[in-house]
């Protein structure tokens, strides 16, 4: 058995929970929690039944979300031995670079020797709010395959090296152009004007 665990705090349409639900159209019996609403216990529960566990979360100041080291520092402040459980594990960010998510990775493989889990691999995902988006799908096609491969990796359940994706047909200019005019449109709906996006 699988256990998914998506470690975004966003409410709605999280990245994260998007490359959870394509790793798990690869897989037969799992089960998929989103932390920010769902309780430790029932998690352990499935956990305890699972020999693999998958974490998704986005990149926070180089780190997992809160809501992700919380769950972490849970399992070790109740010592909770993850003995023979493989672990795979998903970062994204909003970096065009997905080595950009190697320190937040670090955190994690230091916590699977904490609790003597197995790691597995990880996928690196740069620029995550444009992977899988229909509109960008030429962009996003080598990140779409690596996530492909890392999802047979995890049916395998296999150790392989990490994978580590970057959107080879964006520069940082045009990257950074693309992201600006993303946040200019949510400025607008939050009825914020170009003045009130820039730094000061």
């Amino acid at each position: 058995m699988y256990t998914l665990i998506n470690g975004s705090p966003k409410p709605i349409n999280s990245n994260s929970l998007y490359f959870l639900k394509l790793i798990s159209s690869n897989i037969k019996n799992y089960k998929i929690f989103e932390l920010k609403n769902s309780k430790y216990d029932e998690i352990l529960d499935s956990i305890n039944k699972s020999d693999v566990l998958v974490f998704s979360f986005p990149l926070y100041i180089d780190s997992p979300t809160s809501i992700t080291l919380s769950f972490l520092d849970y399992i070790i402040d109740k010592k909770i031995k993850l003995t023979n459980k493989l672990v795979y594990i998903i970062i994204n960010c909003g970096f065009r670079e997905g080595e950009q998510n190697i320190t937040a990775l670090k955190i994690l493989k230091m916590w699977c020797e904490k609790v003597e889990a197995i790691y597995g691999c990880s996928v690196l995902i740069g620029a995550g709010e444009i992977v899988g988006k229909e509109k960008y799908r030429l962009i996003s096609r080598k990140a779409l395959k690596d996530i492909k491969e890392f999802s047979n990796i995890i049916k395998l359940k296999e150790k392989r090296k990490d994978i580590i994706t970057t959107m080879d047909l964006l520069n940082n200019r045009i990257y950074c152009y693309m992201a600006n005019l993303s946040w200019n449109r949510k400025g607008k709906i939050n009825k914020l004007s170009y003045n009130d996006l820039r730094v000061k």
